[in-house]
């Protein structure tokens, strides 16, 4: 093909205002992509309130019992962590947005004693850049970021999640008995309590990975046999 006339032809293409804007808005899709997916890809589960009671993290479900069990060892990374820097001052650590105001973020004090105690601070009132995860000291009246203790913190609480999400695995796992017959106690959001009555009946367990179509129309006292590694609604 004559060299020339690619040359023209492609001059044209840059000339015409369809096909910039294509390429324009191309490029922006293109871009925004990248962004959404470096945020998935480097997702971290210290910036999400674990507080709540339907919780997932890491694409799991998490349990009641698991979170309660991850909010007393976050406390501990944090008590540990401010002990071991006394000298950077004293620490807080913002742990939710404030329910009565989105405007708002809660923080815990961490120090012995004080781990209980929160306060609500305006985002106006923070630094820059400030959000759930941050580690925070307050140097006078003002609150400064302390990104070491941000990144170090971040590292521990997101070990200990995935910990215990594998700990949640291997107890739900125990408690799946092959032929046991199970009873609903109650359910929602997707999760079911379940009394095994083969077993230690007084214990409920709250099950993550009920099938669908069961749960849809599962009521308190309906019973399920768990067989050939699934629930199944059990006939007498």
């Amino acid at each position: 093909m004559n060299l020339n006339l690619v040359n023209d032809l492609f001059n044209n293409l840059k000339e015409n205002k369809f096909v910039q804007n294509f390429i324009k808005e191309l490029s922006n899709y293109l871009e925004n992509s990248i962004t959404n997916n470096k945020k998935i890809f480097n997702n971290d589960s210290s910036l999400i309130d674990i507080n709540l009671d339907d919780l997932t993290l890491y694409g799991e479900k998490v349990t009641a019992k698991y979170r309660d069990k991850m909010l007393i060892e976050r406390e501990q990374i944090l008590q540990k962590y401010s002990e071991n820097t006394k000298e950077k001052g004293e620490m807080y650590y913002i742990y939710a947005v404030n329910s009565n105001d989105s405007n708002s973020f809660n923080l815990c004090i961490c120090k012995s004693g004080k781990s209980h105690q929160v306060i609500s601070k305006s985002k106006e009132e923070l630094p820059e850049g400030a959000t759930l995860g941050s580690v925070l000291r307050k140097n006078d009246v003002d609150f400064v970021i302390d990104n070491e203790g941000t990144k170090c913190v971040g590292a521990e609480i997101n070990k200990m999640i995935k910990e215990k999400i594998e700990e949640q695995h291997k107890y739900l796992d125990s408690k799946r008995v092959e032929g046991h017959i199970y009873e609903v106690d109650e359910k929602y959001s997707g999760r079911i309590w379940l009394y095994d009555l083969n077993g230690n009946a007084s214990e409920g367990i709250e099950e993550v990975e009920f099938p669908k179509s069961l749960y849809e129309t599962a009521k308190t006292g309906d019973k399920f046999i768990y067989q050939n590694g699934e629930y199944q609604k059990y006939e007498f």
